[in-house]
């Protein structure tokens, strides 16, 4: 699994018409359309109902929209919904898209792209240009690593997971650097945001969110990518660290707070992230040289399988503070501190003030030996 990847409460500004899909299928006519797609699949496509769902960021979770037969392989959506990231399901495929209203969408004959509209045009823009950064600058990393266990070269395996870490980081402030230069005043902004470096160019990506939220001031997506800047904010080098807590491995409860008066590294990992667990050999080490000091590691994992998360605690000999809610990228504990790829890591002084982010190798040994002087 790839361990780098791509959840407060949505509030809706304009109701979605849900309760038309609990008694069947909707016809193109059945609803006033903010935007419609269309499209007509292969002769021998059987798929029998198309559906457009709506993605929420934050909840990583999607709610049904729109549904209608298809026809003769043809298929027509009228859909009641505000500017926002979207899915169509078609049989067992699905189609990401950004959609506002007014928009027609068309599925082309391959079944594989939807075009139409300035917001899915951009979208579409985006989407390559995320793929061509990949490909640049984390791909050839990934197949290094690949070569490396090839050759059973543990050492040059380590040594490359963590510069795939850094090659990730390099990705996400291209994708910053792409917002910035094409994606203003679009809804795409949202389906962006996901992976925005919140330390990297973070007033120009206010700016541009502001900008849109005055252009479009009741859609749902402005006030939440408003809240996103408000979660980087809160998350910056300075500001005193949200608090978190939730559920230990062995059943009890444990929060943040209860750690105030120690040096706290909160470190986001899971079981299945090879550049997470390769950090956890070296907070061994760090945790027995400042534990008695007054260090503290608060590790906060984004794993579903409570087993698998609690067997490569013990794998890793990993014996500092651990939290799991194990709903995995749903957690809130993860989109309080705006958290959408692994490994991350926050440090924090005794007052709970963050005055370090993704500090790896001599860079955190440097950190921690100017706290504990």
């Amino acid at each position: 699994m790839n361990p780098r990847l791509h959840a407060p409460t949505v509030m809706p500004v304009r109701p979605l018409l849900v309760s038309f899909l609990l008694f069947g299928l909707i016809g193109p006519s059945a609803l006033p359309a903010a935007f419609t797609v269309t499209g007509q699949l292969p002769a021998n496509d059987a798929t029998t109902v198309a559906t457009v769902v709506r993605e929420s960021l934050e909840a990583r979770s999607s709610t049904p929209v729109a549904s209608a037969r298809v026809t003769d392989g043809a298929f027509t959506l009228a859909v009641d919904a505000p500017a926002g990231l979207f899915k169509l399901q078609l049989g067992g495929s699905t189609l990401n898209f950004v959609a506002a209203d007014g928009d027609t969408l068309t599925l082309d004959p391959t079944g594989k792209t939807l075009t139409g509209g300035a917001a899915q045009a951009d979208f579409l823009a985006y989407e390559s240009f995320r793929s061509a950064s990949l490909a640049r600058t984390v791909y050839p990393v990934r197949a290094a690593i690949a070569k490396a266990r090839g050759t059973r070269d543990l050492a040059e395996v380590e040594r490359l997971t963590l510069a795939e870490t850094e090659a990730y980081d390099t990705h996400r402030r291209e994708l910053n650097d792409f917002t910035l230069a094409t994606l203003g005043g679009s809804p795409a902004l949202y389906a962006a945001s996901l992976r925005w470096d919140g330390d990297y160019r973070l007033d120009e990506l206010a700016a541009l969110v502001e900008a849109y939220a005055v252009a479009h001031p009741t859609e749902e997506i402005a006030a939440l990518m408003q809240a996103r800047l408000v979660r980087f904010r809160a998350t910056a080098i300075g500001a005193i660290a949200p608090d978190l807590a939730g559920p230990t491995p062995d059943g009890g409860s444990l929060a943040l707070a209860d750690l105030r008066g120690q040096v706290v590294l909160v470190d986001f990992w899971a079981s299945w992230c090879p550049p997470c667990r390769i950090e956890n050999r070296h907070y061994v080490d760090l945790y027995q040289k400042y534990r008695d000091a007054g260090f503290e590691i608060l590790a906060v994992s984004v794993d579903q399988n409570g087993t698998a998360w609690r067997n490569a605690i013990d794998d890793d000999h990993a014996t500092w503070k651990h939290l799991s809610d194990l709903t995995g990228w749903k957690t809130p504990l993860a989109a309080a501190y705006n958290v959408a790829a692994l490994p991350a890591s926050f440090l924090l002084d005794a007052e709970g003030r963050i005055i370090g982010k993704n500090l790896r190798g001599a860079a955190l040994d440097a950190a921690l030996a100017a706290c504990f002087p």
